[in-house]
């Protein structure tokens, strides 16, 4: 980070109404803040120690394998007790009542009963012209007069 010269320093936007400080060394910090000539250098110091420090917590907690630590420092009748305290047939019963059941249901097996329904569909027709066929083979109908009809 470069020094700059107190006429270069932008005039970064005002914060919205701060918090109130929980300890004396930040409420002397937020009164530099709001100080008209140095205040826009401590607003941008402190904006930017939190990204500084964002990124390092976020590569600690890249680093950190959690399984581990709580597998370690647990022990399994610890985990157990709190599993015991869950009410599972509620958990249970919240997730079903989120999920539609019966849309899930109409949706997939609506092409399947489309598909049952056209086979349905042809068989009854190729039931019909079998029928069909013996009943103009026992009455002497020849096949012209079918095809002429249809």
């Amino acid at each position: 980070m470069e020094d700059r010269p107190l006429t270069e320093v932008p005039n970064p936007a005002p914060d919205p109404v701060p918090p109130p400080p929980s300890s004396l060394l930040l409420g002397a910090y937020r009164t530099c803040e709001a100080l008209p000539v140095v205040g826009g250098l401590f607003t941008r110091g402190r904006r930017e120690a939190q990204a500084v420090l964002s990124l390092i917590v976020a590569a600690v907690l890249d680093d950190l394998d959690l399984t581990a630590i709580v597998r370690d420092r647990l022990h399994a009748d610890a985990i157990e007790a709190v599993i015991a305290r869950i009410d599972l047939i509620g958990l249970a019963n919240e997730v079903i009542d989120g999920v539609d059941l019966p849309a899930i249901i109409r949706e997939s097996t609506s092409s399947v009963t489309a598909e049952v329904m056209t086979d349905v569909r042809t068989q009854g027709e190729r039931a019909d012209d079998a029928v069909s066929g013996f009943v103009d083979r026992v009455l002497g109908r020849g096949q012209g007069l079918r095809d002429r009809t249809r």
